[in-house]
């Protein structure tokens, strides 16, 4: 038994301190992930969202998945309830405050800005699959159980994903030689 395994078991049991056990472990990976999906002004908020969401629904938690995959889940469900009402609320308007960054990471971030752009090229249901393996390290599996789709449908779209970004990746280095 890990230890997910033996604090989830005693939260299940109402053990608040087995709870808080489990989101020390994993705030700081899941806040990163939030960061990436909806902002950093927004993240901190939004992780609480999804850490209170956990706790409620732990009576629900069937210990079918891994307890990481579970609470992507919850976390890209809220993601996506938090995108979609910010598209009803205000016009997507980007300001970005660029900080100065010393010459030796600037192809670092211009890679990084690359790949962010072409992620968010693809469609959302093959971006969500790629985010959950890179960012949140989970398996396929555990993205299907995550996402409550079928295994198959989302190898397909991990490596139909996957070929989209490498194809944006090789188009940006044709356009910038």
């Amino acid at each position: 038994m890990d230890s997910d395994s033996r604090l989830l078991t005693e939260a299940r049991r109402g053990n608040r301190s087995a709870f808080d056990s489990l989101r020390r472990q994993h705030e700081q990976a899941l806040r990163g992930f939030v960061a990436r999906r909806v902002g950093t002004d927004a993240a901190d908020d939004l992780t609480q969202e999804i850490w209170l969401a956990c706790w409620q629904a732990l009576a629900k938690y069937a210990g079918r998945a891994r307890f990481k995959a579970w609470l992507y889940g919850i976390a890209t469900h809220k993601c996506a309830d938090c995108l979609r009402s910010r598209a009803h609320t205000m016009m997507r308007e980007e300001a970005t405050f660029v900080e100065p960054i010393a010459p030796d990471a600037y192809r670092a971030v211009e890679i990084r800005q690359i790949v962010q752009e072409a992620l968010r090229r693809i469609p959302d249901e093959q971006r969500e699959v790629l985010e959950l393996y890179f960012y949140a390290e989970l398996t396929l599996a555990e993205i299907a159980q995550a996402l409550n789709r079928n295994l198959n449908t989302v190898k397909y779209q991990f490596y139909r994903a996957h070929a989209l970004v490498a194809q944006e990746l090789l188009t940006e280095d044709e356009e910038t030689k």
